[in-house]
């Protein structure tokens, strides 16, 4: 079948937690099935002790059971899809964290992801991060982060009521950019109103792109994300998924 997509993704670890001798928290992970293409990021919680596995778990858990799943991608788009994809993902979680003998919260992660097919799809969300589609008539749909009373609170795969938190919008039309990031990339890579992606920083990024193989893509965006200029914009770990018609 001819290849719709090219996705690029890297995740970088912040200042923060190489001042800390901490692992990078951030994960990705994407699939392709039946038509349809699923991607997803996740940010572990920084002040759970495991988060970096939870959000492994995470990002592969929900990519390939949403890929996976029997019928067409509409269908994987229903929100009781996307919860079972999300219950799949909370008992994986909830096992490695029986075998670490730790309480399931110290895996927390949070999620943001797509389901893309050849016209249309839908974001699902919980916590913080962001997603923005950008749609061939110039519309842009964005998929923002809650966050609790406080700014550096948010909501987890691995919370009793992530049911309450978990957001599913659809979206129609023909995809010219998807961007998913973790909450670290967005004080660079998105725009001050938080109403799109950053111009200055995501325009040339996104030409080149449009000149390498994923490969190169990929090898480019993680030394951009890792490049210690960021440091003095963000401490934290940084994530960014992009995905552009092939």
């Amino acid at each position: 079948m001819e290849k719709l997509w090219q996705v690029y993704a890297a995740s970088a670890i912040g200042k923060g937690h190489i001042d800390g001798n901490l692992p990078c928290q951030d994960s990705f992970g994407h699939a392709v099935g039946d038509g349809r293409l699923v991607a997803v990021v996740c940010d572990g919680a920084g002040s759970a002790a495991q988060s970096h596995l939870g959000a492994r778990v995470c990002a592969k858990v929900i990519s390939h059971f949403l890929a996976d799943y029997a019928g067409a991608s509409v269908v994987a788009c229903d929100r009781s899809v996307i919860e079972q994809a999300v219950e799949a993902a909370r008992a994986e979680i909830a096992e490695n964290a029986r075998d670490l003998v730790i309480p399931t919260r110290e895996l927390a992660s949070t999620l943001v992801g797509v389901v893309l097919r050849e016209e249309g799809g839908c974001l699902f969300h919980i916590g913080d991060g962001i997603a923005a589609v950008e749609l061939l008539g110039g519309e842009t749909v964005l998929s923002l982060p809650e966050n609790g009373e406080y700014s550096n609170e948010t909501y987890f795969v691995t919370c009793d009521d992530w049911q309450t938190h978990l957001r599913v919008m659809s979206f129609s039309g023909e995809i010219n950019f998807v961007s998913l990031m973790s909450d670290g990339a967005m004080s660079f890579a998105i725009n001050r109103g938080r109403t799109g992606l950053s111009g200055p920083f995501m325009d040339p990024v996104k030409f080149y792109l449009s000149t390498v193989n994923e490969a190169d893509g990929c090898e480019a965006l993680q030394a951009t994300l890792a490049d210690e200029r960021t440091w003095p914009i963000t401490s934290d770990d940084k994530t960014i998924l992009l995905i552009r018609p092939s």
